[in-house]
């Protein structure tokens, strides 16, 4: 650069220029760096004092994809950028340094500004004259014009992080996406942590591939009908675009169902079952998201295989394989492996984006992850649910423990005892007596047994909790209860618990009626699922849903603030996607539109009323060569089917064998009567009959149209009877017995004990550490003559957030040290945090860290004492006159200890700033009172006082 730029007279209006030019330059795209951040993860960018040869520096040298293409001189206002200014510019294009990549060389464009004038001239065109922009020229405007053909030239700069619009976390996912892409990576796993906007952050990776790369149709993968929806609705109202319009409004988005309609649209939306339909041919309708929906519901996320040999899409698919250049896989754990994988790699040219909260080891070997340990993976981006708490994205979960003496240890259906038996299969319900006692387990109960007091046991324990432990700062008003979720294990079992609810909360409501909307279903029986997911986050009569799986993964209901699990579960990715409901972060507004006596959601409760947060998680383990073909999977209704029609093969025989083996060991003896009474032998003699014969040698099965006669006669006392098949297909699916109705008893009701055992923990050894750095603890930890200031003790508790996003309200701790208390685990007493006053005077972090510290025997709420010290102040006797206030000074100085309680130390001046009326009302005698007023607070000297 000339001399003229280490000038210090010219310094500061060159600056103001500069400034100017940043805006027009990010405005339109572009990132302004230094040269020490430049990075290929960065599009666009312009960097600033760009070294040349000889040394020189070019004020912005402009980079696409990693090549130079255009450079810009700055001046300052006053310049009129004359020829000496066009002249340098002009100089620079020819003598780029070899450490820069370029798209050409010379560099074709200079664009030279004062902050008021941007001029622009194509260097390639000797003839050409410099010309006026009204803006600053785009990546893609400077791209088109110069031809470039790149993939990724045109694309801009990812915009910057703005509340409310883009997160560190979407940015960061949106960049290491499209870095991988551009360094040769067609699969890319993002990692993100429920709640954090992988939907956003799709819309936005959809976009930017649209508008800047070659890409003309993206094929978005939801995991389940009603997600499609919720998808559908996220780019409707993307408005993070160039113009500021939605995205619908520029690019055709549609949820598939025939390939015709597909063919001109932008992105198409579909299940991975939905997609096979439509390449093989078959037509959709809206009625047939509801049957899919509804015959995965209650199989949601089984820990088995998937039944069914992998698909086969045939010779005439509808849509030709480079029809989908971009491929976004939402929920990714799940569905585009095993038997369904064909489907995806059909589009064997597109880019595949994986989006998931809990990636399982199939996604990390299917989207290419490196291997670190042998459980853990690098994705292309990760941002975990801790982070999000951090962040403040996401709240965290409180588990409260809920333990009955049948959740925990099973019962007994005694001989002659009257129940209920329900056919799985059928539906069936009938009345029988039990012939014999049969002790159940815990994990029979709502599964071969429902007991529905353990149920009700439950839900009257969680209605007596609301506001009493988990919500005790609330008014008790029953009709804005929480928002709450139960986690039911069937349909059937869904409605015994709705059923149950209403009885439970009837005596809350006048007249014992429980408004019409206040506990729904929301499964795929339940009529309009989508419209009932919508009245569950907005309406604020709908207080309570019951689901099984339909609300487990993916749905977004913010003012969601208690999950009920009435299931256990055993996978880790599945438990993580249904907490994953609650912790949604919401704005104090919103909440309160639904819930009109919430303040805030600070952390959602867990309540685990099963063992759900105690029992094993297991995590799916990667498919051995991922290509689904594991073969053609059996089953009992399909070879009762095949062996009727004459299909007696080896391996159908074989398989019938085994099941009338297993069966008949689960099978009461009742219903083992009534199979041999049909078919005139037992399940275990049949059986016993099959495997002999196999052994000894029959005829070879060759083809089903031949005689088979003698493995035919083999079976034929079964295949046979339509109706001994129809028993023998109920008895696999089995029954299950609901008593009439049960007995049970709570064991159990408080605060998880291991967490609280964990926070207690955490704060002890925290305050410990930091008794000599932070202020407050180290006056009270060296019991010091110095006064507590409100200002400390508000240092104290964003250290302790910091900590622990949980102890935003630091009662959780206070929760904790209760729990222990009650339960014998501490010897000390703890009173427990009564009102809402309470839990929100921060004063009370001193009894926190004076009970931490072991400097007293019992941790009550400075509320109450101060309370009781003001009442024996008030009322003491000065040798044998007893005081005599006035109700007016007793009111003063009653305002006076209120404020106190609530600021700990302050001063004279931030009293009278701080309660202006109260000071101006009593005038002189304000100090008097002050000075009476330390009576009262002896006992907390070195935490309170008044300093002059």
């Amino acid at each position: 650069m000339e001399g003229s730029k280490n000038n210090s007279a010219d310094l500061l209006p060159e600056q103001k220029a500069r400034e100017k030019i940043d805006k027009w330059l990010e405005e339109v795209g572009w990132t302004v760096v230094s040269r020490e951040e430049y990075t290929d993860a960065i599009n666009a960018q312009a960097v600033k004092e760009n070294l040349m040869i000889g040394n020189l520096e070019a004020d912005y040298m402009l980079f696409l994809n990693g090549k130079a293409i255009a450079v810009l001189e700055a001046k300052r206002a006053e310049n009129q950028l004359g020829d000496d200014v066009k002249a340098q510019a002009e100089n620079y294009t020819r003598i780029l340094p070899q450490t820069n990549q370029y798209w050409f060389n010379p560099i074709p464009f200079v664009f030279i500004s004062n902050g008021e004038t941007m001029l622009f001239k194509d260097m390639r065109d000797p003839e050409s004259e410099y010309i006026n922009l009204g803006k600053m020229y785009s990546p893609k405007e400077v791209c088109e014009r110069a031809g470039i053909k790149d993939e990724f030239a045109m694309l801009p700069a990812v915009p910057p992080v703005v509340e409310g619009k883009l997160r560190q976390c979407q940015h960061d996912a949106i960049t290491n996406v499209e870095l991988s892409f551009k360094r040769g990576m067609n699969r890319c796993l993002l990692d993100l942590a429920t709640g954090s906007g992988k939907t956003f952050t799709a819309c936005m990776l959809s976009y930017r591939a649209i508008s800047y790369t070659p890409v003309e149709r993206i094929l978005y993968l939801v995991d389940r009908n009603n997600l499609g929806k919720q998808t559908e609705d996220a780019f409707k109202s993307f408005k993070l675009t160039e113009s500021g319009q939605t995205f619908t409004s520029i690019y055709s988005v549609l949820r598939l169902k025939k390939a015709e309609e597909a063919k001109n649209t932008n992105v198409c939306i579909s299940t991975i079952q939905r997609l096979f339909a439509v390449l093989t041919g078959q037509n959709f309708t809206d009625s047939d998201d509801d049957a899919d929906d509804q015959n995965e519901d209650e199989t949601f996320f089984n820990e088995e295989d998937e039944e069914g040999s992998a698909v086969e899409l045939g010779d005439d698919v509808k849509l030709p394989k480079d029809f989908f250049q971009l491929i976004i896989v939402d929920e990714c754990h799940r569905s585009i492996y095993g038997r369904w994988r064909k489907v995806i790699e059909y589009f064997d040219k597109a880019k595949v984006i994986g989006l998931t909260a809990t990636p399982t080891p199939q996604a990390y070997a299917f989207f290419g992850c490196q291997q670190i340990t042998t459980d853990k993976y690098k994705p292309t981006f990760q941002y975990s649910v801790d982070e999000s708490y951090v962040a403040g994205i996401n709240v965290p979960p409180r588990i409260y423990r809920i333990k009955t003496e049948v959740s925990e240890n099973g019962g007994e259906i005694k001989d002659k005892e009257k129940v209920y038996e329900v056919n799985k299969r059928t539906g069936e319900k009938i009345s029988v007596v039990q012939d014999q006692t049969k002790n159940y387990t815990k994990t029979d109960v709502d599964r071969s047994v429902v007991n529905p007091t353990q149920i009700k046991k439950i839900v009257e324990e969680y209605r007596d909790i609301i506001y009493d432990k988990l919500f005790p700062d609330r008014d008790p008003v029953w009709e804005y209860i929480p928002k709450t979720l139960f986690f039911a294990k069937t349909d059937k079992h869904a409605d015994l618990i709705i059923s149950i609810i209403k009885e439970a909360f009837k005596e809350k409501f006048d007249g014992e009626i429980v408004p019409e909307n206040f506990v729904q279903k929301i499964t795929c029986t339940a009529g309009d699922t989508e419209q009932l997911i919508k009245d569950f986050r907005r309406e604020k009569d709908f207080r309570i849903a019951v689901t099984v799986t339909l609300v487990a993964t993916g749905t977004d209901v913010k003012p969601l603030e208690v999950l009920v699990f009435m299931r256990d579960i055993h996978s880790s990715v599945l438990y993580t996607q249904m907490k994953g409901r609650g912790c949604r972060k919401i704005d104090d507004d919103a909440l309160k539109l639904v819930t009109p006596n919430a303040d805030t959601k600070e952390n959602f409760i867990l309540v685990d009323a099963v063992g759900v947060t105690e029992s094993e998680k297991k995590i799916p383990k990667a498919t051995e060569g991922g290509d689904g073909s594991e073969g053609k999977k059996l089953s009992l209704e399909k070879v009762s089917e095949w062996l009727s029609h004459g299909d007696v093969s080896d391996e159908n025989l074989q398989f019938l064998g085994e099941k009338l083996a297993f069966i008949n060991k689960k099978t009461e003896t009742k219903h083992q009567v009534e199979f041999e009474k049909l078919t005139g032998i037992s399940m275990e003699n049949l059986s016993i009959k099959i495997f002999k014969e196999m052994e000894k040698g029959l005829p070879e099965f060759e083809d089903i149209n031949q005689p088979n006669n003698e493995r035919k006669n083999l079976v034929s006392a079964l295949i046979d009877k339509p109706d001994a098949r129809k028993l023998l297909l109920n008895l696999e699916a089995g029954f299950y017995k609901i008593l009439r109705p049960g007995k049970d008893t709570i064991t159990y009701s408080g605060f998880s004990l291991t967490d609280s055992e964990n926070y207690t923990k955490q704060f002890e050894e925290y305050v410990n550490l930091h008794c000599d750095e932070i202020e407050a603890l180290k006056i009270i930890y060296n019991d010091e003559e110095k006064a507590i200031s409100y200002a400390m003790l508000q240092d104290l508790k964003d250290k302790i957030i910091a900590l622990n996003p949980l102890f935003q309200e630091f009662g959780v701790i206070w929760d904790a040290y209760h729990t222990l208390s009650v339960n014998n685990k501490i010897s000390k007493k703890v009173s427990k945090l009564e009102e809402k006053e309470e839990r929100r005077t921060l004063t009370n972090l001193i009894q926190l860290v004076r009970f931490a510290y072991g400097k007293t025997e019992t941790l009550q709420a400075i509320n109450g004492i101060i309370a009781k010290r003001f009442n024996l102040y008030i009322g003491q006797h000065l040798g044998t006159v007893k005081r005599d206030f006035s109700e007016s000074q007793i009111e003063v100085l009653k305002q006076l200890a209120d404020y106190v309680t609530q600021k700990g130390c302050f001063t004279r001046q931030e009293l009278f700033t701080e309660n202006r009326p109260l000071c101006m009302e009593q005038g002189f005698r304000i100090i008097h009172f002050l000075q009476l007023f330390q009576g009262i607070l002896r006992v907390y000297r070195k935490a309170f006082a008044f300093q002059k």
